[in-house]
C-alpha cells in the first residue's frame, strides 16, 4: 500500500533514479558478510542522514535530564533504534534511559472529523504486520542493545507497545507510574489522538524536556499544526525550535 512518505518528494527525477541505484548497488555489493555489515555508511543518502543528525541534535539536548523517551507512531522503529544508539554515545552509562515505542502496527483506523481519508492516507495505510512485526522491533531494540557497549549486563529495558495510543500510552503511565519523560517523538498524523497523547506526555514530562513534532510545519499532512495552534501554543510555556538538518522535524522545549 503506497503512502505520503514513498510518494512525495521534493527531489527532481534524477535524483530519485540516483537513489534506486544506490540501493540496487547495496544488494549486490560484493564483499564479504563482515566488510558490508561494516560499510552501510556506503549507502546512507543524504536525507537519511539529515534525518538521523536531526534526531541527535534533540537526543544531545535531554543528555543532562531524567526521564524516558517516548516514540508514538513508531511506524517501522527506526527513531526508536537510533535513540538507543544514541543513548550508547553519549551516555553509556545512562542504563535507566528506557525507551517506549508506540504504535498500532496494523496502519490507520478511523478517521474524525478533522482528519479526511485520502489516497495516501486511509485505513491501513502505514501498516507493516501488526503483532509480529512489533516483535521483530523487540528483538532489533534487544539486539543494538546487547551490541552496545555494556549491552551484556544492560538490555531489555525498552518496550514496544502495540494499540491505539490514546489507551497505550495511558496504561504505560499508569503502569510506570514512577516515569518521568525527558523525550517524546510524536508521528501520529491525526488530530484526536495527537491532542489527547501530548497531554498526558506533557504532564509528566520534565522542566526542559522536549517534546518532538515530525510534520508541524506540512501543510499536505496538517494534524499536528492544527493541534499545536489550537491546544498548545496559547496554554503550554514552551519554546519552539526547528533542527537544522530537518527542518520539518520541530520540537517544544518545556519551560
Amino acid at each position: 500500500m503506497k503512502h505520503e512518505s514513498t510518494v512525495v518528494s521534493y527531489s527532481n527525477q534524477v535524483s530519485l533514479d540516483a537513489r534506486s541505484e544506490i540501493f540496487n548497488l547495496m544488494q549486490s555489493y560484493p564483499a564479504t558478510p563482515d566488510e558490508k555489515e561494516r560499510s552501510l555508511g556506503l549507502f546512507l543518502r543524504g536525507s537519511l542522514l539529515a534525518r538521523i543528525l536531526a534526531i541527535s541534535e534533540i537526543y544531545q539536548r535531554i543528555t543532562h535530564l531524567p526521564g524516558a523517551v517516548l516514540d508514538v507512531g513508531t511506524w517501522r522503529g527506526q527513531t526508536a533504534v537510533v535513540c538507543e544508539n544514541l543513548r550508547a554515545i553519549y551516555e553509556p552509562l545512562h542504563f535507566n534511559r528506557r525507551i517506549y515505542a508506540f504504535d498500532t502496527f496494523d496502519g490507520y483506523h478511523g478517521f474524525s472529523e478533522d482528519d479526511k481519508a485520502t489516497d495516501l492516507h486511509r485505513n491501513g495505510t502505514y501498516g507493516v504486520g501488526g503483532e509480529a512485526y512489533a516483535q521483530l522491533l523487540r528483538t532489533l531494540l534487544g539486539l543494538h542493545e546487547r551490541s552496545n557497549a555494556m549491552g551484556d549486563k544492560n538490555n531489555e529495558k525498552h518496550q514496544v507497545i502495540m494499540g491505539d495510543c490514546v489507551k497505550t500510552v495511558r496504561e504505560m503511565l499508569d503502569r510506570e507510574s514512577h516515569e518521568v519523560i525527558a523525550l517524546t517523538f510524536f508521528d501520529v498524523n491525526s488530530v484526536v489522538p495527537t491532542e489527547k497523547t501530548f497531554e498526558m506526555v506533557w504532564e509528566r514530562l520534565v522542566k526542559g524536556g522536549i517534546v518532538a513534532f515530525w510534520q508541524l510545519t506540512r501543510n499536505t499532512i496538517p494534524a499536528e499544526g492544527m493541534v499545536y495552534a489550537k491546544s498548545i501554543m496559547g496554554s503550554h510555556a514552551h519554546s519552539l525550535r526547528r533542527c537544522a538538518t530537518y527542518p520539518g522535524l520541530c520540537y517544544l522545549v518545556k519551560e
